[in-house]
């Protein structure tokens, strides 16, 4: 059974996810010079951790079996390469911020699985960015 307080976490993670992804629509869409690499990581870690919740108390995992740090670095890489169509480069750069060869692997496999997924449906960001200009 999901505690309330599991209920609580869940939905703040969904309203700050939710209020970036706004936020990132909005700036994007009105041409300010704001970033969108910032962002990705900040919602790509919110839908690591939101996964992971659902892991935990959902299927009753064990967050030493499952490594609770590990989903919030795959999450970022895979939310980042599926609408910057990054893969290598990122997969490079995801390995040196967290200092760890062990999540090589893990992230290259979430970016990948990303970029299909995403290439499936629509075009890159940046792409539509030079089409628009």
């Amino acid at each position: 059974m999901v505690s309330s307080e599991n209920n609580h976490i869940v939905w703040n993670l969904v309203t700050y996810f939710c209020v970036w992804y706004g936020l990132t629509i909005t700036t994007y869409g009105i041409w300010v010079p704001a970033g969108i690499f910032v962002p990705g990581i900040l919602m790509g870690c919110t839908l690591g951790v939101l996964y992971l919740e659902v892991l935990v108390n959902g299927l009753n995992a064990s967050t030493n079996r499952v490594g609770s740090q590990s989903y919030l670095v795959i999450g970022s890489a895979a939310m980042l390469a599926g609408y910057t169509r990054l893969t290598y480069s990122l997969a490079v750069i995801m390995m040196e911020t967290t200092q760890s060869i062990n999540l090589f692997l893990p992230i290259l496999v979430g970016i990948i699985v990303s970029n299909a997924v995403s290439r499936a449906f629509n075009r890159s960001i940046y792409e539509y960015g030079i089409r628009s200009k």
